[in-house]
This record gives C-alpha cells, structure tokens and sequence, in this order.
C-alpha cells in the first residue's frame, strides 16, 4: 500500500512524458533537417562557384591554344609579334573588361534597357560585396568566366592581321572590341534585359513578338562577332606583300606541330566554353545539359574534321580542293564543327550535333575560298571559322532545336502566355520565330 500510489501516479504520468519526449525529439529532428538543409545549400553554392571557376580555367586555357595555332601558321619571322599580341589580349583585355566591358554587357538592378547596360554596379566590379558572410563567390566567378569569354573574342582577330599590323594599332582595336563591340552584343543576347535575350520577360518592341535568341555558349556573340571584327581588320589591312602572286607555299604555315597542339588545346577548352555556359551544375537540369553538351560538342568537331579532310583531299583545284591530305585545313574543319555547335550544344539532339559540324566543315571550306578569291589575306582563316561557322550556329539552332531543350521564350512572358510552350526549330515543328531571332 506504502507504494500504490508513486505507482499510480507514475502509470498516470507516463503517457505525458511519452508525448513530451517525442514532441522533443521531434524538434531536435525538425533541428537537425533544417540545419542539414541549410549546410546543403551552402555545399550547392559552393560547388556551383567551383564549377564555374573551373569551367572559366578551361576557356582562359584557349589563350593558350589560340597562341600555339597563331605561331604554327604564320611565318617564322612574326611569331614573337603574334605571341606577343596574344599575351596582351589578355592583359589589356583584362583590365579593359574590368573597368568597361562588364559594366556594359550585364546591367544589375532594375531599370535596364535592351540595348547597353547602364547600371554602375558592374563598372569595375564597384558594386560587388562578399563581407556579408552570404557570397560564395558567385559574382567573381562570373566576372572570370565572362573574362575568359571576352578574350577569347578579341584574340579571334589576331589571326586575321597576323604579320601587318603594329601593336599600337592592334591594342586600340583591342580595347574598341572588349570595351564596346563584344559586350554590347553580349548584352543584347545574354543580358536578362536584351531585347534579343531569351531571358528577358517583357522584350521592348516589336521584339515582343519573337521568342528569344537562343545562342548557348556564343556561336554568334563571341565567334560571329569576333569573326566580323577579324574580317573587318583583314578588309582594312593590305595583303602581305605577295601574298596573292606567285608562289603560296611561301606563305604556309611554319610548324604544323604547332597547329596541332593549338587545335587540341581549343578542343579541350571548348569543354568549359559549352558544358560551363550552363553557369551552375546543382540545379535542376544543369548537370544534364553539361553532360550533353561535351558529347554534342565531340561530336560536331569530330564530324566537322572527317569532312573537311575529305572535302579538301576530294574537290578539284577550282573548288579549292588540293591533291594531298590537308592537315590545316582539318584542323581548322574541326574548329569549325566547334564553332558551329557552341550555340545549340544544349538544346539539339545528339544525330544534330554530326550534322551541324559535317555542315559547318562545308561553310569554313565556301568562306575560305571565297576570301581567297576577293584577296582578303586572312593567316589563320579566322573570318571563315568564326565567322562564317558562327552564322551557321545560330542558324542550326532555329533549325535543330528541340522542344524538349528548348528555354524559348521566357516562361513569364506574354508570347509564351500565348503560346503556351516554349518555340522549336523548324525540323521539328517550329514555326520559324526561332529562325527568325
């Protein structure tokens, strides 16, 4: 009897205690989840800011391979000053894009216009902040990436005056190109205020209409461009002297070792130029259009090298073919197959990826002898690699895109309210907007 009633007592309290130790336990659970959520998220971000430092390594690495193709082509007597004009591209690049290039493609903030960008915060990096303990870096890997991209257009045109022209003059062409050209393009294309950007919600204009350009990696906004301004140097600039009289083989290349390394160093680049313009590999999606993109990337340039071997080995002498297999010619084949795929490496299925560098080995090879017909002495053919194959980029796009990769238009906008889904290439059942833009 002495203890009935601890007893009773205890029996009545234990289900009490039962509900307070679980609901307890609950919280140091719901604690635990939250605090695990917490630590992936900052995992994420952390591991997206790598993976766009990397990805940036690998394209900065494509100075490299611009330079060693550059040397191998040209004449021994003008390697010095071409490695020395690579080595400036990015240096003076460099701090041009830091001080101006950046500020003008990318607009932060509201108030954006489709045209430049007009906001302060990206003129030399004066608006970014990482000593609130929230940056994971994210805003300086972008900076980098978009570094590695802006150099990468301006040394396109090094090849074209390769051998006449000064450093003075090619340094102010330089500057004109990262400070102004190159990014006002980025900015209409990339810029979330573009009036040509497939990320833009409410396009100004009659662009409202169109759906968005769709250009992944840069066919058209770092190669078109880069490849117009190359063309626009070589026009300008006069031959070198007897260049187009008498005997060519007194212009070939110096080192095909050369060539070579530099056409294998671009292609290994190129995994960071398209698989990186994903931006990020944690969300939802990136890490699989990464993964596509370096296969529809291995393949265009693998397809575009086999043709334009072929092509060069089997064509007359009037179509431009030659009675030898050609190794520059297919080492620049297959830089056009790269070329050619950078704006659709995400968004075409991977048989389109064989087409579009087949096809973009085809245009390299038209442009290359249309510029040697109209005299427009071009050392390492970079109007008809850049530029020609960066047209047909952007054009394979509007007809090889699919629907099932497609991002445009922009899911908030009144065109996509419209339509109800997002724009395709004409090969598969798109009505032609996407060529269009």
């Amino acid at each position: 009897k002495r203890f009935s009633l601890p007893v009773v007592a205890d029996r009545r309290a234990g289900p009490t205690q039962a509900i307070d130790a679980a609901m307890a336990a609950e919280e140091t659970l719901q604690a635990t989840v939250d605090a695990l959520k917490a630590q992936v998220e900052k995992n994420e971000k952390a591991m997206d800011t790598f993976y766009l430092l990397f990805a940036a390594s690998l394209v900065f690495l494509m100075q490299a391979g611009f330079a060693l193709l550059a040397a191998g082509s040209i004449r021994m007597k003008s390697v010095k000053n071409i490695l020395l004009k690579s080595v400036m591209d990015a240096c003076a690049g460099g701090i041009i894009w830091y001080l101006f290039g950046f500020g003008v493609a990318f607009h932060q903030g509201e108030g954006g216009n489709g045209f430049i960008g007009t906001s302060g915060f990206n003129y030399a990096l004066s608006g970014v902040d990482d000593t609130s303990g929230a940056s994971y870096g994210a805003e300086w890997a972008f900076f980098f990436f978009q570094y590695a991209f802006a150099a990468a257009a301006a040394t396109i045109t090094s090849g074209a005056v390769a051998e006449r022209c000064t450093l003075t003059g090619y340094l102010a062409y330089v500057m004109l190109i990262v400070g102004l050209l190159y990014p006002v393009v980025v900015h209409w294309v990339w810029d979330p205020n573009g009036f040509l950007s497939a990320f833009n919600p409410e396009p100004p204009g009659p662009f409202k209409k169109l759906p968005g350009m769709i250009d992944f990696a840069g066919s058209g906004v770092v190669h078109l461009t880069g490849g117009v301004c190359a063309f626009m140097g070589a026009l300008t600039i006069r031959p070198r002297l007897g260049r187009f009289v008498g005997d060519e083989t007194l212009f070939a290349g110096q080192s095909s070792s050369l060539q070579v390394l530099g056409t294998f160093l671009l292609w290994f680049g190129w995994y960071g130029f398209n698989p990186g313009s994903t931006l990020a590999i944690t969300p939802a999606g990136y890490a699989r259009d990464a993964a596509r993109a370096a296969v529809t990337t291995t393949l265009a340039a693998a397809s575009g090298a086999t043709t334009g071997l072929l092509l060069k080995r089997g064509l007359p002498s009037q179509l431009g073919g030659v009675p030898m297999w050609d190794l520059a010619a297919t080492c620049n084949s297959l830089l056009g197959g790269l070329v050619s795929i950078t704006a659709g490496c995400s968004t075409v299925d991977v048989w389109a990826s064989i087409v579009i560098g087949l096809v973009g080995a085809i245009v390299y090879h038209v442009a290359s002898c249309t510029m040697r017909k109209l005299k427009i002495d071009d050392p390492l053919d970079a109007f008809a690699v850049h530029g020609a194959c960066g047209l047909w980029g952007c054009i394979a796009v509007g007809l090889f895109c699919t629907e099932e990769y497609s991002y445009s238009p922009h899911a908030d906008s009144t065109l996509y309210a419209k339509r109800g889904k997002v724009d395709c290439g004409i090969f598969y059942g798109g009505g032609g907007l996407l060529l269009a833009t």
